[in-house]
């Protein structure tokens, strides 16, 4: 019988695991135009609870929860849209929206 490796070798299955007290905060699009991205903002509404604000103009804004289920954290915002976090370099990845870095306050 043999044992089953349960470490996370692999670099890009280690972006999914993290706490979404790590990604708390205000992120800005890495990519070329910004102004065609949307700003996000994550934060916390309860003790497991965590929501997501997607901002492409002050005045309309998105709010959708944060769901986290077997490893996957996602949203639904006319389809669901998967995260990613990469510590090392600071950086979410969306799936459908690209890689987001921290704002700096």
């Amino acid at each position: 019988m043999q044992r089953r490796n349960r470490g996370m070798s692999d670099p890009l299955k280690n972006q999914q695991y993290f706490l979404l007290e790590e990604i708390r905060g205000r992120w800005v699009s890495c990519g070329g135009d910004r102004s065609r991205m949307p700003d996000v903002h994550i934060y916390r509404t309860g003790v497991y609870h965590h929501r997501i604000k997607f901002s492409y103009d002050p005045q309309a804004v998105f709010n959708c929860q944060l769901c986290h289920r077997w490893g996957v954290t996602s949203f639904y915002l006319y389809g669901h849209i998967r995260l990613s976090y990469d510590a090392e370099r600071d950086v979410l990845t969306l799936s459908d929206y690209g890689d987001y870095q921290r704002a700096e306050d």
